[in-house]
Parts: structure tokens; sequence; C-alpha cells
């Protein structure tokens, strides 16, 4: 009996096993676009070759505005990602065609929580002040941090605002056969555990009423990057 009991055990984890490294990386690399007018672009994938399929998103669309969101670096932190990663973004884009006038670069202040979450409500706050009518916001990220991406845009903007994510191509593992590879296994099991968090863990409501929780850099405006 304590034989069948193990076995069922082990072969009941190793279904889970299985189910997990065949389904997980399609659940978290998730794309559902909506009908939308704001193109947001998550900036920390800008060195990645997936930047060229948000130009491509943004000139196929019926955008009036893409909104590149980043994190600034700090003082300590050196190499191609020292700065603003948002204004390195939107420097990729025009090399991909797009217009200055087509772009807003949106700086958020370095912090060690909530990237994603502050992010998204730096989008909210400068769309809210520069009352841009919104028929639905996109967002463009890279690979398996897509499904975490929607779930906090949608916290921040709530049900009122309809939004899509778009997954762009991970290209520094093959997604199929991602347990293959460390860095495929470091970034499914990072964006399992990010997603989880998404979901479920207390955020505040407004980081620019809560500088404790959340720093909140002003807007940033260039009219060329």
């Amino acid at each position: 009996m304590v034989y069948r009991t193990c076995t069922a055990w082990i072969a009941a984890a190793l279904a889970v096993v299985v189910w997990f490294a065949t389904n997980i990386h399609d659940f978290l690399t998730i794309t559902a676009p909506v009908h939308a007018n704001v193109l947001v672009i998550e900036s920390w994938a800008w060195e990645s070759a997936a930047i060229q399929e948000a130009a491509q998103e943004f000139t196929r669309g019926e955008y009036d505005i893409v909104v590149s969101v980043g994190i600034l670096s700090s003082a300590r932190e050196s190499g191609p990602m020292q700065g603003n990663s948002a204004e390195l973004a939107a420097k990729r884009l025009k090399e991909f065609g797009l217009e200055d006038r087509s772009i807003e670069v949106l700086a958020v202040a370095n912090i060690d929580r909530h990237r994603t979450y502050a992010s998204a409500l730096a989008v909210k706050h400068w769309l809210a002040d520069a009352k841009i009518h919104i028929v639905g916001i996109n967002v463009f990220t890279l690979g398996a941090h897509a499904r975490k991406s929607l779930v906090l845009f949608q916290r921040a903007f709530g049900r009122g605002v309809p939004i899509g994510v778009i997954s762009g191509t991970e290209d520094s593992y093959d997604p199929k056969r991602w347990w293959l590879s460390m860095k495929g296994i470091y970034t499914v099991l990072r964006k399992t555990v990010g997603y989880l968090y998404a979901e479920w863990w207390p955020l505040p409501d407004d980081p620019r009423a809560s500088p404790d929780q959340i720093a909140f850099l002003g807007r940033n405006s260039y009219g060329s990057c």
C-alpha cells in the first residue's frame, strides 16, 4: 500500500512537472491586443531585436502615440543600461522610422520594487494630465514578462480602460525548449513568480500619494532623443 501511494505521488509530481514545462511559457508569453490608440513600450527591452517589432506594431496599427516608459538607472550602475532606458528605446524606435512627434518618453525614478506597476501608473498619470482620450492601450513587452505586464497595467488603470498586451520575440533562449538553458529556466521561473506577485500582492493605489512605498519621478517629455 505504501509503495503504491508513493508511486502515485511520484506520478502526480511528474505529471505536474511535464504540464508546467510544456504549458507555462505559452501562458506567460501572452499576446492579446485590444483596439487601441496608445502603444506603451516597456523600455528595458530596448536592446532586444524585438524593439523592431514594436515599431512595426505602431506603424501598422491605429495608434496616436507611443509611450516609451522606463526606470532610471542609479548612479552606481554602469554599462549600456546606464541612464534612461526610455530614451534609449525611443532612439531605437526612430531608427526604425518613427517620428519624434509620435513618441513620448516617461522616466520613473529608480526603485527596487513594483517597477512595472510604477511604470503603468506613470503612463496613467501622463495620459490624464495630457488629456488624451483613451480608446485602448496595448503594452509591448518582451517574452515571458507579458502576463505580468498585462495584469499590472490592468490593476493600475482599472476596469474602465481596455488593456491589451503584445509579447515581443524572445531571442536569448529557445522558447520552445526553455528548460534546456539556464537563461530559459531562470527567466521562466522568475516570470512565473512575477505573475503570481502581480495577481495577488497588495499594491498601493498611487505611488505619488505614497512616496514611502514607491518613488515616482515626474514626467519627462522630449521633443527629440
